[in-house]
């Protein structure tokens, strides 16, 4: 006997690979069953693997099954764990369907700060009831590219958690989810906006608040090429002298490299993207730079981006006093 499955589809076909039975008794066939759905096992599946009701009832009331929700069992004596009420919703729901909106973005260690945290589940739009103490949001849009598993439960893609957390949570916290998935190099901002403009739709909940935190930072990310060329064109334009792009320099007995520098004066400039210094030990590595050049006797300036596109008068006024002050 073999039990496969595929895709974002959840039902008695749960299973990603194809697995021969033929060598299992019943109840080593629900063990393994169970061992990939959180000690979960689903009437539709019991049934396929040779089970009747009757057998299914009698398990049930000596105990060896408990019942989760209708057509949904948990195996008795096993831990119960947030992952297995989300896994126990989606069998229950069945078809296309994944964890999502606050129940998503737990799933993926996001700090939804004092959010209450609901089994929250989003399934391919059509009418199905809700099992008790789930939510579900039906949608037109969610195909299995947008599901993915996480600890073997489907789990929205973060593209689409971020998009979806703006109908349920306020703006900031859309913002403290995006820094911390783009932070951890979970998503990218070409990736969040493209499946922005995939499934944004007039009235759609949640689009507005994610598009004001991608404005708000600024993240139509240069390349280091585009970076160079901008800030060159701005001292050309301003009658600046030309800073040095990508300056090597030995601190604290490691070779480094300033974003630019003019060397002569002792000014370093360094370019603060969104996404060039978002890890964490990046982050960390980047203060600890910057102190060794104030201690080595450099001034060392920051511009973002979003300054260099939007203020570029501000960066001028900066680099004339600096220069000035040098000189």
């Amino acid at each position: 006997m073999q039990i496969s499955g595929g895709g974002g589809g959840i039902g008695s076909k749960c299973h990603t690979r194809l697995v021969d039975f033929r060598s299992m008794d019943r109840d080593q066939i629900v063990n393994h069953l169970a061992a990939g759905q959180h000690a979960l096992v689903t009437t539709a599946q019991l049934l396929e693997i040779g089970l009747s009701q009757r057998v299914i009832d009698g398990r049930v009331h000596q105990g060896r099954f408990e019942r989760v929700h209708r057509g949904v069992f948990r195996i008795a004596g096993a831990p119960k764990t947030f992952e297995q009420e989300v896994m126990a919703g989606c069998l229950a729901v069945g078809g296309l369907v994944a964890a999502s909106h606050r129940c998503a973005a737990h799933l993926w260690r996001l700090d939804l700060g004092a959010c209450e945290v609901p089994v929250e589940l989003t399934l391919a739009a059509r009418r199905a009831p809700a099992p008790t103490g789930v939510q579900v949001h039906r949608s037109v849009d969610l195909t299995a590219s947008d599901i993915v598993r996480l600890h073997r439960v489907p789990v929205t893609h973060p593209h689409r958690l971020l998009v979806d957390l703006g109908a349920v949570v306020p703006q900031p916290v859309v913002g403290w989810c995006l820094d911390d998935l783009v932070s951890r190099k979970v998503v990218t901002i070409a990736g969040v906006r493209a499946t922005l403009d995939r499934v944004a739709a007039r009235g759609r909940s949640g689009v507005s608040a994610l598009r004001a935190e991608l404005d708000e930072r600024g993240t139509d990310e240069p390349t280091r090429s585009r970076l160079e060329a901008m800030l060159l064109a701005l001292a050309k334009r301003c009658g600046l002298p030309a800073p040095v792009f990508q300056y090597p320099i030995l601190l604290g007995g490691r070779r480094r490299r300033i974003d630019f520098a003019f060397p002569e004066l002792r000014i370093a400039i360094e370019v603060d993207g969104y996404e060039f210094h978002s890890r964490l030990e990046v982050f960390e590595d980047d203060r600890v730079r910057g102190n060794e050049l104030e201690l080595a006797g450099w001034t060392v300036l920051h511009f973002t981006w979003k300054q260099l596109r939007q203020r570029p008068d501000y960066v001028e006024r900066v680099l004339r006093r600096a220069l000035g002050l040098a000189a």
